[in-house]
């Protein structure tokens, strides 16, 4: 046999092996960091506890709207947080005037212009406690996000299954069949200014009637509010 075709022969095979060796290692690094690049990516947009937090609301110092809106029905709560006590309007036909200290709540009554205790008026409080808002955010999905043209605005949107809420939120535990509840979050700079929720699947739980459940909570003013006086 011709030595120099052998030697020919073994050099081809070195080279394709070389090559193919090479891609392969190439591959590897290229899949090793897309999979490092996604969780990055994964971990950043997720947003809670990566691009925003709770602790602007936690201070207790803002002004916010609650709007409520029941099987089409709107409800709107405006006033102003400081530390323990809040005072704030109830929309309507005749507005109604609300002072509270701790879970102590106070209505003003127009004639007398006293303000006599009451039970607290917002029936969805549950969802405005920062305990029960950390335990959504931990427990819900994360679906997708939106940044604006600024790169300071960003919205994520979350799901999450009415048996989630009730185990974390009411300590019922139950398997549901039931479609999720849709929470998304829109932030500025790292800072919630508003918070929207569609507990319609949840509420419905306790009522069959509840076609429509959905709020906004809407946070500006924070570090603003200096004091609130008592009224009672």
């Amino acid at each position: 046999m011709n030595r120099n075709g052998e030697n020919s022969d073994i050099k081809n095979i070195l080279f394709f092996g070389f090559y193919i060796i090479f891609f392969i290692f190439v591959g590897l690094i290229l899949r090793s960091n897309l999979s490092n690049n996604k969780t990055t990516v994964d971990k950043y947009n997720s947003g809670y506890n990566k691009s925003f937090t709770l602790k602007d609301i936690s201070k207790n110092n803002y002004h916010f709207n609650y709007e409520l809106t029941k099987n089409g029905n709107t409800i709107i709560f405006d006033g102003d947080k400081y530390k323990n006590k809040q005072e704030f309007i109830k929309n309507g036909d005749y507005p109604e005037y609300y002072y509270s200290d701790d879970n102590n709540y106070y209505l003003r009554n127009n004639s007398t212009l006293k303000y006599e205790n009451v039970d607290n008026p917002i029936e969805f409080s549950k969802f405005i406690e920062i305990s029960n808002l950390e335990k959504i955010f931990v427990h819900s999905t994360y679906t997708s996000y939106t940044e604006y043209f600024t790169g300071k605005q960003i919205d994520y949107n979350y799901e999450i299954s009415t048996t989630s809420l009730l185990r974390n939120i009411d300590k019922i535990i139950t398997d549901l069949d039931d479609l999720p509840n849709k929470i998304s979050v829109e932030s500025d700079d790292g800072k919630i200014y508003k918070i929207n929720m569609d507990l319609t699947s949840y509420y419905k739980y306790f009522d069959d009637s509840i076609y429509e459940y959905k709020l906004t909570l809407t946070y500006t003013k924070y570090g603003d509010i200096n004091e609130i006086k008592d009224l009672t």
